[in-house]
Order: C-alpha cells, then structure tokens, then sequence
C-alpha cells in the first residue's frame, strides 16, 4: 500500500514523545449545513460482510460500519463488528480514523485512506496506519446510487 502524502487530510504528524497526534478538526464540519449531502452520503457494502452508512458533509466524512445483524439495544460484545470513522475526502482521496465501538465484539483502531472511484461506484482501500489487526475491508460498493438522507433534524430545541 502506498503511505499517505505528508500533508494529506489523516497524514497523522507525531509528538516530540513519538505518538500520533490526531487532526480532529473534522468535528468542526458538524455545524456546516447539515442538508448538505456529499457524494459519498449512502449505504455501502463492504467486502468484510459490513454495511457502511456514510455521511458526508461539505469535505468533512463519517461512517458507522457494523456486520452485527440483529441488534440489541442494550448489549455490547454482540457477534461481529461495529466501527466510527471521521476523516476528509479531498479529491478521490479519503483519509479516516477509525475506531470499534464496544457493540460489536472486536477492539480496533487505526487511519485508513481509500479512493474513491465515482464511475464504479467504489471505494478501495490504498493504505492503513496504526491498528493491531488489519481492517477487514478493502472494498466499499454504494449500495444505492441514489441514496440521500431523508432525515430531518434529531433534535427541537425546548424553550
């Protein structure tokens, strides 16, 4: 896999201690308009047997990928996966952090930068950094072409 340019969105620069220092100023993306819907927004399938279900907000992108099927609200360590990513895509080129959430019964973490192939409706896997086991996916397939957010805001203020 090709390493990630210095200077790319998740090129994750490191402390005088040697520790990655992680850019989260994609959470600055949260307060842009969120009716803007990114080309990437949608449901992807993965070729680890996950679903992804990607938002993405002006060059700001987040995914929650699972395999668990048959969710229970409640418990955690449930058979299979559950991940968040938070990144930027610029260009074909999207850079992520990604971490397992404690629904599924896997602990993982680490960068991904995937490119992103519009004709083909794909993302593949160009490189990975961190992590103790390799990310199960290397190949994201939209599953609806024509997929946007319905959803209307989560939240009414109360006064």
């Amino acid at each position: 896999m090709e390493p990630t340019p210095e200077g790319s969105p998740a090129s994750s620069p490191t402390a005088p201690d040697g520790a990655a220092v992680t850019d989260l100023s994609v959470i600055g993306c949260a307060g842009n308009d969120p009716a803007d819907e990114g080309e990437l927004t949608g449901a992807w399938a993965g070729n680890d047997t996950g679903t992804y279900y990607i938002r993405q907000v002006g060059d700001c992108v987040w995914w929650f990928g699972t395999e668990v099927r048959d969710i229970e609200l409640g418990p955690t360590s449930q058979r299979g996966f559950a991940n968040v990513a938070s990144g930027r895509i610029v260009g074909t080129q999207v850079d992520l952090e990604w971490v397992d959430v404690p629904l599924g019964n896997t602990v993982n973490g680490g960068g991904l930068t995937f490119i992103y192939d519009e004709e083909r409706g794909e993302l593949t896997l160009a490189d990975q950094r961190g992590g103790r086991q390799p990310f199960g996916g290397t190949v994201l397939t939209r599953i609806d072409p024509d997929a946007t957010s319905s959803a209307t805001p989560s939240a009414t203020p109360t006064r």
